[in-house]
């Protein structure tokens, strides 16, 4: 699945213009119900989209180690020669939402009828000449094929190109092979601009990616959550 955890760093116009400080509100959440009495997903009555917090360690650990079969061969990984290094959970939370209250990025939990389910993560937030973001998801098994991981990124779309937010470009990178997070793209009708090779070291070395993106100006009418009740 794409990225959730390095977000890559870029020097171009677009971060020289960059103003400083927030540029959108956080914390956010994002909430859509009766989900599937409305047909957006089977079996959830609410999806939420919140914030990630230091206290969501315990329920982030139980699931991605019960799923770490399923997950591992799209998680992303540091290069031998790299001298980053991963740090502890809270170390993560604190600096993803410092990234979040500079306007860099939104680090969304996602909950299922409460439930920690997962995560939407919106990264390398650009301004200035830019006004673009990249998009990472992965979702716990239990939920899987119902259609909620659409769904959540469908909503996270919507509050990017929206006037809340108000981003021109949103891309989301996938690996070539993984059928799911590729169905999720197509499903919501992104635009495919071909392969990027060796875009990120994913499971211990360098993958292909294919890029899907979508620009305002070719948001559906009624919202990504509004085109999914109609399919």
């Amino acid at each position: 699945m794409p990225d959730l955890r390095l977000p890559t760093a870029i020097g171009h116009l677009g971060d020289l213009l960059h103003p400083g400080g927030n540029r959108f509100p956080w914390p956010e959440v994002l909430t859509e119900s009766g989900v599937s009495a409305r047909g957006l997903a089977r079996g959830p009555r609410t999806v939420t989209l919140r914030p990630i917090r230091v206290g969501d360690e315990s329920a982030w650990r139980r699931l991605r180690l019960a799923d770490d079969a399923r997950l591992s061969p799209w998680e992303a990984t540091l290069p031998p020669d790299s001298p980053d290094a991963l740090g502890s959970f809270r170390d993560y939370v604190r600096a993803q939402n410092r990234l979040a209250r500079r306007g860099e990025a939104m680090p969304f939990v996602l909950e299922v009828d409460g439930v920690f389910a997962g995560q939407v993560s919106v990264s390398s937030i650009r301004w200035g000449a830019l006004e673009c973001a990249s998009v990472g998801y992965w979702i716990g098994a239990p939920w899987e094929g119902r259609g909620v991981m659409t769904l959540a990124v469908a909503m996270v779309l919507d509050h990017l190109l929206g006037a809340r937010v108000g981003l021109h470009r949103v891309e989301i990178d996938v690996r070539p092979s993984n059928a799911r997070s590729l169905a999720v793209c197509r499903r919501l009708g992104l635009h495919s601009e071909g392969v990027r090779r060796g875009l990120m070291h994913i499971n211990g070395q360098w993958a292909d990616h294919v890029t899907f993106a979508v620009v305002a100006e070719d948001a559906p009418a009624g919202g990504f959550v509004g085109r999914l009740r109609q399919v």
